[in-house]
């Protein structure tokens, strides 16, 4: 059976639309199937729309006494279903039900444990976005990954809100969400191999108001922080800041020494420092970031693991060059503009890089949440 949980709260002009285009969705499956709404406390009569619904479509109808957050409404759901898959969906429409059937299609069919409706693969998109809300929603994506690159680096959409997970795969797991987004504690948390993305557009809001605001904003940064610590890439992110640090003082320290007491041509010195800079990371990171979790696998062997790691690392590396000769022809000290290129090309693997060189490292971490997409 396929149990899909849909959150309200103040949906009544869109709750009866929602849930029978969500029913017809799962009717083209042939698959038993129920719609569980946790409606919490609307004032516009939601629950008992979705409630008179009921008579005719598979619909149960859970009510929470306040506004107590779409994430616990979710597990409230999941906890009530009967399913031995189970999804969410939001109910605005801005996701598509009509989605649900390939996600069906993937659990059943393709053998996912978790199927993911994603903006971002080929054929998935958003409607009629602004620049602004395109940038917020890629920017928040991009951080995701970068705050758990080894589990989240591989998932093209992780901030989705219309997925399906196998039951089995929340056995003892402990979902502690905070805020909005659930896909990210199953992500950090359940027990599965295999994900599929499924394409979907989003849609505008056409009916009702956006229940995202500076709070849940602020929750989506500390539940990041949580997922990081219990996971255990908050101490592997200490660990990798460690080695970084330590490659910086071997770049900054090599390139005086060729510069200042060998008398080596600048440039020439510079791409010697951080090449013997980059390897030092690249065994720090190996030996003790990495390695100590049995966390490391080269698949592509180790040669191949360091080829990886330095043609990732290869823009900011130039960034680092650049900004170091360029500093020394503007008077700078050997010091001050090394320490100024290592800063500009850190800054900048550390914004936009994170997630391909943690991907050097091929294994996510703890071990039962290897996966394959």
């Amino acid at each position: 059976m396929i149990s899909i949980v849909i959150p309200t709260l103040n949906e009544a002009g869109v709750i009866s639309e929602t849930l029978r285009r969500a029913a017809a969705a799962l009717g083209t499956t042939s698959e038993d199937f129920e719609i569980v709404v946790v409606d919490d406390c609307s004032m516009d009569g939601t629950a008992g729309l979705a409630e008179c619904l009921a008579k005719e479509l598979p619909v149960r109808v859970l009510m929470r006494p306040g506004r107590l957050g779409l994430a616990t409404a979710v597990l409230d759901g999941w906890a009530l279903a009967s399913g031995d898959v189970l999804g969410v969906m939001d109910a605005d429409l801005q996701h598509p039900p009509e989605t649900l059937g390939p996600l069906v299609q993937a659990i059943r069919q393709q053998g996912a444990d978790l199927a993911i409706g994603s903006r971002y693969v080929p054929g998935g998109g958003t409607s009629d976005w602004t620049w602004a809300r395109r940038l917020v929603s890629r920017t928040a994506t991009h951080m995701a990954a970068t705050v758990l690159p080894l589990m989240l680096a591989t998932v093209g959409d992780p901030m989705s809100g219309i997925f399906l997970v196998r039951a089995s795969a929340l056995k003892d797991v402990d979902l502690n969400p905070l805020g909005y987004k659930i896909l990210l504690e199953v992500l950090a948390k359940a027990h599965y191999r295999k994900v599929v993305e499924v394409p979907y557009v989003f849609e505008e809001r056409e009916r009702g108001h956006s229940k995202l605001g500076k709070r849940q904003y602020w929750e989506f940064l500390l539940h990041l922080a949580r997922l990081a610590k219990c996971t255990g890439q908050l101490t592997r992110w200490i660990r990798y800041s460690l080695v970084g640090l330590l490659g910086a003082l071997i770049d900054i320290g090599l390139f005086y020494e060729l510069v200042a007491r060998q008398a080596w041509r600048p440039a020439g010195a510079i791409a010697v420092a951080i090449e013997v800079a980059l390897l030092c990371n690249f065994l720090g990171n190996e030996m003790f970031t990495f390695r100590p979790a049995e966390t490391s696998q080269f698949q592509r062997g180790f040669l191949g693991g360091l080829l990886h790691y330095e043609w990732v690392c290869l823009p900011g590396a130039i960034l680092n060059l650049l900004v170091t000769l360029l500093g020394l022809s503007w008077g700078w000290g050997v010091v001050t503009a090394a320490a100024l290129g290592v800063a500009a090309g850190g800054l900048f693997n550390l914004v936009f890089n994170v997630p391909a060189i943690w991907r050097t490292w091929e294994r996510p971490l703890p071990a039962p949440l290897s996966r394959r997409t």
